[in-house]
């Protein structure tokens, strides 16, 4: 067999499987380990946010009703949320990139950034700051108001957010 008609013969196969639809479709079925979901999500996300995976904050994955979703957002003063979807092989079905938190200006006035961003990452969902109160040198009172919901939590943190002292649900 010579060289020319094992090239045509390959060229041949490849043609028909592209033609077939076997070839884009085998390249496309990105299959994730369930290990690696959170790490390919950010990668992802960090992608479509235009940052590095190092400035996004991931919960652990999580599996409902057959299927893996990752949710995170980024770490920034305006955080914006995203979920990651994969069915259940792990083939990543896309991601939704939810919006983010606000500051209302007039109740942070005053508060260290580091500060309200802690509070804010632990919420969790769309939440806007309502009041901001300093309690002793180099602390504050952060109350914050869930955007979808009467649910209030009042966050006591250090100016350079490094922890949450307290975390009160409010009624």
């Amino acid at each position: 067999m010579s060289h020319r008609f094992m090239l045509r013969s390959a060229l041949s196969i490849g043609v028909a499987a592209t033609a077939l639809g076997a070839l884009p479709q085998a390249a496309a079925a990105k299959i994730v380990a369930q290990a690696q979901l959170g790490k390919y999500c950010a990668g992802e996300a960090a992608g479509e946010l235009g940052t590095k995976p190092t400035n996004l904050i991931l919960l652990p994955v999580e599996k409902t009703h057959g299927k893996f979703h990752v949710y995170g957002q980024t770490d920034a003063a305006d955080p914006t949320l995203f979920e990651c979807t994969f069915d259940a092989k792990g083939n990543y079905l896309g991601i939704d990139i939810k919006g983010g938190h606000e500051q209302g200006s007039h109740a942070s006035a005053g508060a260290p950034k580091a500060a309200i961003n802690k509070c804010l990452q632990m919420v969790g969902v769309p939440a806007t700051v309502a009041q901001v109160s300093p309690l002793r040198p180099g602390h504050y009172e952060i109350i914050i108001k869930e955007k979808r919901s009467p649910r209030q939590v009042a966050c006591t943190v250090p100016e350079d957010g490094s922890e949450i002292e307290d975390w009160v649900e409010m009624n």
